[in-house]
């Protein structure tokens, strides 16, 4: 498997970015044949500066589209790679501590002593079954528990017929010789045929005086089987990506999809780029490795996660489906966000507004010069030829939009897709955690001098000395609980870890949960009680707090009744703080999103766990409410409002791990993890979005206003603010651009100043002023310069946008004066109807040069 150079060219594979290139493509073959036929007319529209400006901004924006594509695949692959190598580590911790643990098991130790001294009897050998039996029950992540006497011979074992470990296996002499708190080995040994793949845990078993060696404790990990499990939960039978595990060999030791990617295979791994190509087997593939995090300074055996998908199959999902059940209007306002996009993404979609309102101005001058210097026949092929010229400028800038658009979805989709990502990340966590606590408390409940010691009529304080110091050394060693607590028949506690509880020693407690463990039956059975306050948690100043309790009856040894219970504490607020901090989101240089956090709810929506303060434990979730309906393992993304801040939201419900809340398990305990990534500040959105709204471009639109009766007449139109103005074609100059206007400080009213205008100095009339709308905003001041040479009348005035210039029959037109009496500010003089489907309105007033001055030079008054 060899690697490909970062540069090579990868959006042949983008399908999206290439149906746009096409259109491009098309468009740009288009604006060469208008070019050559406006030169063969002469139409006067110079379109050098508007194609290549869309140009530009066209291969900008595919590059943007590009990148972005590329890296929504990457980041779902590194996802993909993050899990499995850091979910494998985070799993494999627990058993390092369980070897540990178990190697200092009295029963185990006892075995191997009567074994060497020759008093091994058949209730010994029946018993060490049972615990061995019963430690796997309850410990379903392994497959086998060996132990060897200290010659390296098999003295016992769970699974005789498995046959991966044999006399005098080599995990034996590494166990005998290591100083370190456990040796940790991977094995492929075949059998009948077969390679089966073993991850093997083992410890040295000493003597209570800590010093005589009495022989070697292994524990066998379903390797194979919860990789399997991560493969399942993580990759979907319709997804083609491709799960592994490295070794440090870079060697395939689990797939996902082995037919495409076998066990055994070599493969290209670099956890130091953000992605890379690959071939393998003929194909090309997307490639993205990662590296354990580790967890609590465990690292794991040196193995990298890699996700694989090939190329062709990469970058296909449907931007516009994943973001579909989004609200629309929110979902447009997102897109305008300054905290996700740059301003230079921020501003394409005004530039190509901007690029095409410059082009509308000259296809506005090209007619206005058509009108009023060529013949009719000549002046309507011009005016088509002007108006598709217009026509394809806007084409291109709709196409520039809908790419800018699919950009900023595929944005916010990655941002979406991530929050959804890190809340199945978090319920895994969590049900993987409290998938040992379920196993700790019924193993715990299993101890021998627990047993026996509850089971006497009268416990002395030797016995409950005796019980407080197992206790206490299981505690030292199992820090994730804040106590652990014996209970006799009467539910007295009678033995606890922590003395900051000693004051519950010699109470009776009645809590319900302690109550349900007299009604469990098996070595399987286990109660926890619901999250609420209780005195067995408490903080610094005394005050109950929320606590998972999880509890196991104690029954005799001779199984014939239950003799008491015991219970165990999750320190639940700084273990679930831990958990939710380690799925808040991340950038690319795997920094925490700012403003970002993470909740555990109830399915009573309860806060259980949340990194940010307002989110208060025990109290009510009332952000999502529909979260409620989520069943195990259901998610949903969505964008939420919260403090005045627009949020990618992802929740999962959580599903449980193995048999934990599995079909066998009657413990029922619906969590939803939800994370919250910031998408932007809505009044800063809000404010942006305003703005663009009051920004007004040239409306000219490419409908064809041909001259079809001999009694038509040509008038130029042009909008201030939202007031539609038209003015007969003869009097129209052009439109041009406000470059050196002089402010008048005597000025007569509505005079905006004095510009130049081709050898002369004019006046600018400022209409808005004149029509009470003069908070209209424009990107750059355009003004349409009128000359009426009967009156001698000449000046500027300044104008929102550029409209049509239609053919107006006179009855079309009906005096103002019909419909209004009396003085006003409005210049207009006649109503025009041009009741048609593409007007942008059908209600035009015309104005006259003269009538315009006639405000500037005798402003209305109020009538007497």
């Amino acid at each position: 498997m060899h690697p490909q150079p970062l540069t090579e060219d990868l959006t042949g594979y983008f399908k999206k970015v290439g149906d746009f290139r096409a259109h491009i493509v098309q468009l740009q073959n288009a604006w060469d044949s208008l070019a050559l036929l406006a030169q063969l007319s002469g139409t006067g529209s110079e379109m050098e500066h508007t194609r290549t400006a869309f140009n530009q901004i066209s291969t900008d924006v595919l590059q943007f589209l590009s990148e972005e594509t590329l890296n929504k695949t990457a980041a779902q692959l590194s996802s993909k790679a993050f899990v499995i190598i850091n979910l494998l580590v985070r799993n494999l911790f627990e058993r390092t501590a369980d070897i540990g643990f178990f190697a200092t098991d009295d029963d185990v130790r006892d075995f191997l002593a009567h074994h060497l001294d020759g008093t091994m009897n058949g209730d010994i050998a029946q018993n060490m079954l049972f615990r061995f039996q019963e430690y796997q029950k309850k410990y379903t992540v392994y497959e086998n528990i060996v132990l060897f006497d200290r010659t390296g011979v098999i003295v016992h074992q769970l699974d005789a017929d498995q046959g991966i470990l044999h006399d005098q296996h080599p995990i034996f002499a590494l166990a005998m010789q290591s100083t370190e708190p456990y040796v940790e080995r991977f094995y492929e040994t075949e059998i009948n045929g077969r390679v089966h793949k073993s991850l093997n845990y083992a410890h040295v078993v000493r003597a209570k005086d800590g010093r005589t060696v009495l022989g070697v404790l292994c524990l066998c990990f379903k390797f194979v089987n919860e990789l399997d499990t991560i493969f399942g939960n993580l990759i979907d039978e319709k997804d083609w990506a491709v799960g592994l595990l490295l070794d440090e060999q870079r060697h395939v030791i689990a797939s996902s999809d082995p037919y495409q990617i076998p066990i055994g295979a070599t493969l290209c791994a670099d956890p130091a780029r953000d992605w890379f190509v690959a071939r393998f087997a003929g194909r090309e593939y997307l490639c993205v490795t990662c590296q354990s995090e580790g967890y609590q300074g465990y690292l794991g055996p040196g193995w990298l996660g890699q996700a694989m998908i090939p190329l062709e199959h990469a970058f296909t999902q449907n931007m516009r489906a994943l973001v579909a059940h989004i609200d629309g209007d929110i979902l447009k306002k997102v897109m305008r966000s300054p905290l996700i996009f740059s301003d230079n993404l921020l501003n394409i979609p005004k530039q190509a507004a901007s690029i095409q309102s410059k082009l509308n101005q000259s296809v506005w001058n090209g007619n206005i010069w058509q009108s009023n210097y060529v013949d009719t026949q000549q002046k309507n092929f011009s005016k088509t030829l002007l108006s598709e010229i217009s026509n394809t400028g806007r084409k291109t800038q709709l196409i520039i939009e809908q790419m800018v658009s699919e950009l900023y979805q595929t944005v916010v989709s990655v941002m979406l897709e991530n929050s959804s990502f890190y809340a199945q990340l978090a319920v895994d966590i969590m049900d993987r955690n409290l998938y040992e606590r379920a196993n700790d408390v019924r193993w715990w409940a299993l101890t021998y001098s627990f047993r026996d010691l509850l089971a006497k009529p009268q416990l002395t304080q030797d016995d409950k000395d005796k019980m407080t110091s197992i206790l206490r050394y299981i505690n030292s060693l199992y820090t994730v609980y804040e106590n652990l607590m014996l209970f006799d028949r009467k539910g007295e506690v009678v033995a606890i870890s922590n003395p900051k509880y000693s004051d519950l020693l010699g109470t009776i407690r009645q809590e319900e949960w302690l109550g349900r463990t007299r009604s469990c039956h098996t070595t399987q059975a286990y109660v926890v009680s619901r999250f609420e306050p209780t005195p067995l948690y408490r903080d610094a100043h005394q005050q109950d707090q929320h606590a998972y309790v999880y509890a196991a009856p104690v029954s005799h040894l001779d199984a014939s009744a239950i003799v008491g219970a015991i219970g165990i504490v999750f320190d639940s607020t700084p273990q679930f703080n831990a958990m939710l901090q380690d799925v808040i989101p991340r950038d690319r240089n795997h920094a925490p999103v700012a403003g970002s956090f993470t909740v555990f709810v109830s399915d009573q929506l309860k806060v259980i766990a949340s990194t940010h303060p307002n989110f208060v434990i025990g109290e009510a979730f009332d952000l999502m409410p529909q979260i409620s309906k989520l069943r195990e393992g259901e998610q949903l993304f969505d964008i939420a409002m919260y403090e005045s801040t627009y949020y990618a939201v992802g929740a999962h419900a959580a599903y449980g791990y193995r048999e934990y809340k599995g079909e066998d398990d009657a413990y029922r305990n619906q969590v939803i993890a939800l994370i919250f990534t910031p998408l932007g500040d809505i009044e800063a959105i809000n404010v942006r979005i305003d703005a663009e709204a009051q920004v007004i471009h040239n409306k000219f639109n490419p409908n064809l206003f041909l001259q079809a009766d001999a009694q038509a007449k040509e008038y130029a139109t042009f909008y201030v603010g939202g007031t539609w103005l038209g003015i007969a074609a003869e009097y129209i100059v052009e439109a041009c651009d406000e470059t050196q206007l002089r402010t008048l400080p005597e000025a007569a009213t509505f005079i905006a100043g004095m510009h130049p205008h081709r050898n002369a100095v004019i006046p600018v009339i400022d209409l808005a002023q004149m029509l009470g709308n003069a908070d209209y905003q424009t990107e750059h001041r355009q003004m349409v310069v009128i000359h009426d040479k009967a009156s001698n009348l000449k000046f500027g005035v300044f104008v929102s946008a550029l409209g049509e210039i239609p053919y107006l029959m006179p009855t079309q037109i009906q005096p103002m004066a019909t419909f209004f009496k009396g003085h006003s500010h409005n210049p207009g003089i006649a109503i025009a109807n041009l009741a048609q489907a593409n007007a942008s309105q059908s209600m035009l007033t015309l104005v006259t040069p003269q009538s315009i001055w006639d405000k500037v030079v005798q402003p209305a008054t109020a009538p007497a």
